[in-house]
């Protein structure tokens, strides 16, 4: 066998080397998700949200916090017009 076949060969065992690698790799990734996954669908259904609708639950969620965060502006925005009259700025 030629210098260059035989160096054809073991560029190309190191390319496999490299595949059979980056396979494995990428297969322990997956694995990771997939459990990754089956622990969140597992805590969504212990919290009662089917993780099919979990898009809708973190919809429905937002819209609660903004409503929330909302009436705490205007009590806050109640409360200081209360104490405007109490309150003296220093000049």
């Amino acid at each position: 066998m030629s210098d260059h076949n035989h160096k054809r060969l073991e560029d190309a065992i190191a390319r496999r080397d490299r595949a059979a690698r980056k396979v494995q790799q990428l297969q322990g990734k997956l694995s990771a998700a997939e459990e990754s996954v089956a622990e969140i669908e597992a805590e969504c259904a212990e919290r009662g949200v089917p993780p099919d609708k979990l898009d809708a639950a973190i919809t429905q969620l937002e819209k609660r916090y903004t409503k929330a965060v909302t009436v705490f502006d205007q009590d806050i925005a109640d409360a200081e017009g209360k104490l405007a009259p109490f309150m003296q700025e220093d000049r």
